[in-house]
């Protein structure tokens, strides 16, 4: 038998903790919980627990057995729904502080450890020379390799002002060398660009709905807004979100004042409200279009829905996500808690974007935009071109080259034979479903060993289909192009004049959006 009653017993507490708090945010007064049934059988469930824990023949791993239980309860719930464990609150803390004491990178899996995506110019990481594309191998002689994004990232923050040593590796020159960097403390970036269009059109990015969003576009409208301002673009395309109230202050700077932003709809009265504008529009009614994708959720889709509905902007691009629940939190004595879906939101004229029953299909209508344009980017040759950084590495070992070509207006096909060659050097040639089954075929073919026939159509099917993948370049020779002058100009140049440069130039979605605003001034 198990005998670690001490800490199994004060699992049992928890759970029981709990589950009584699930009841209680899911339906009605505490009075009627006390009475209900289901509060009979979560009872049952912990007797039952501790039964087990007593009397079964075996050693029992009771933490197991709650966790298990726990999982469990979860899978009958929306997906947005979790148990939280300590280490997730703490990152929503940093979250909602608006800043973070850190390198200043953006860091993803990597075989080797985290492979840099982006350095801040403003970060210690910059100051110390290190760059897109180069791989963090060790942090403080911890070796990264076998860890998870979310925990080597845990090695590279820490306190202000505090030493962190890292070994990188730099795949450009084939190098390993050792860097030392001064942890600094950094707001986080929710605008990476706003400027003008070629239009005079004022176009801002923005990345999320985290704490400090609002103000800081409230400060770029403020400084960017004149009398001769004809239109306003705000890029919302694969903004996940953030936070609720980000989502209704943003939408208030664009409202005057008594305008249904946004309800809520909940099983309980607590959390049913209806939010409205309470100021005026610090814009002046300028003309105003959203740009939004299948990306854009949550708080982007509370703005895009408001501001729709009040016939205050038009919304381009394509259909948004549609998440229309709003999620509340519940923390445990020991630091882990609960994410619960609370409430469903909804705009003005009772339009939901989620069906009364969000637990079976959690994932909504979405937003229709009012003109629809398809970027075409979503295929699978696309997906594999990106999944292979190939483009990175390309990118990096050529950007004067790139640079030099956009600014001469020579990032042509010529480009996409030279990434093609580079590529087959590499052996990392992006292969269609087709050509993979092939050559599968074709390894059966030889255990089985086929006749020379059988052999022969197969080879003509792999030629044909490699002939098929090299063509998936030239097909898609535009967006490739576009993203080397992004990924160059973004290494070697900075975010700022990456969006300056090539994301307002080479758009054609900004510049459909900047039209429409144009044509109904």
């Amino acid at each position: 038998m198990s005998h670690t009653p001490e800490l199994d017993r004060k699992s049992l507490l928890l759970s029981l903790i709990f589950i009584l708090i699930l009841l209680l945010i899911s339906g009605g007064m505490s009075l009627y919980i006390l009475t209900d049934k289901s509060v009979e059988q979560a009872l049952k469930l912990i007797t039952a627990a501790l039964k087990i824990e007593e009397n079964y023949h075996a050693d029992v791993d009771m933490n197991q057995l709650i966790v298990s239980a726990r999982e469990e309860i979860f899978n009958r719930l929306d997906r947005y729904s979790s148990y939280y464990k300590d280490e997730q609150f703490e990152q929503m803390d940093i979250e909602l502080s608006g800043s973070y004491s850190g390198i200043g990178v953006s860091v993803i899996q990597n075989e080797k450890g985290l492979l840099i995506m982006s350095v801040r110019e403003d970060g210690p990481a910059f100051s110390a020379g290190l760059y897109s594309g180069d791989i963090i191998v060790e942090v403080d002689s911890t070796e990264l390799t076998d860890m998870t994004t979310a925990e080597a990232i845990r090695f590279l923050k820490g306190e202000e002002k505090t030493e962190v040593y890292l070994r990188i590796y730099r795949p450009v020159t084939d190098v390993y060398f050792d860097v030392s960097v001064i942890r600094e403390k950094m707001s986080f970036i929710h605008i990476p660009f706003a400027g003008f269009t070629s239009d005079s059109l004022i176009y801002i990015r923005l990345l999320d709905f985290d704490a400090g969003a609002s103000e800081d576009l409230e400060q770029v409208l403020d400084s960017l807004i004149s009398n001769n301002t004809k239109g306003i673009i705000l890029d919302l395309r694969n903004n996940p979100g953030g936070l609720f109230s980000e989502g209704y202050k943003i939408a208030n700077l664009f409202l005057e004042d008594n305008i249904l932003i946004v309800g809520t709809d909940a099983r309980t009265r607590w959390r049913e409200n209806r939010y409205y504008s309470d100021g005026k529009d610090i814009t002046n009614n300028i003309p105003l279009a959203l740009i939004v994708n299948k990306g854009s959720a949550s708080a982007s889709e509370i703005v895009a829905g408001a501001l729709q509905q009040a016939n205050r902007a038009i919304l381009v691009g394509d259909t948004t996500f549609g998440k229309g629940l709003v999620q509340g939190f519940v923390r445990f004595p020991d630091g882990d808690g609960l994410k619960l879906t609370v409430s469903r939101y909804y705009f003005d004229g009772n339009i939901f974007l989620n069906d009364f029953d969000s637990a079976l299909i959690d994932t909504g209508h979405g937003l229709i935009p009012d003109y629809f344009y398809d970027d075409k980017i979503n295929n699978y040759f696309l997906f594999e071109l990106e999944n292979s950084f190939i483009l990175r590495d390309f990118a990096t070992e050529y950007q004067d080259e790139i640079i030099e070509a956009v600014q001469s207006g020579q990032l042509d096909n010529i480009w996409i034979d030279k990434l093609i060659k580079y590529t087959q050097q590499k052996d990392k040639i992006i292969k269609s479903k087709q050509t993979l089954a092939a050559e599968d075929l074709n390894l059966v073919a030889q255990y089985v060993k086929s006749d020379s026939k059988t052999k022969k159509t197969i080879d003509n099917i792999i030629s044909i289909s490699k002939k098929s993948d090299i063509t998936n370049y030239y097909e898609n020779s535009e967006y490739i192009t576009y993203r080397l002058a992004r990924l160059a100009y973004q290494r070697k140049l900075g975010t700022y004049e990456m969006y300056k440069q090539v994301v307002l130039n080479q758009q054609t979605i900004i510049k459909i959006a900047s039209d429409i605003l144009l044509e109904n001034n």
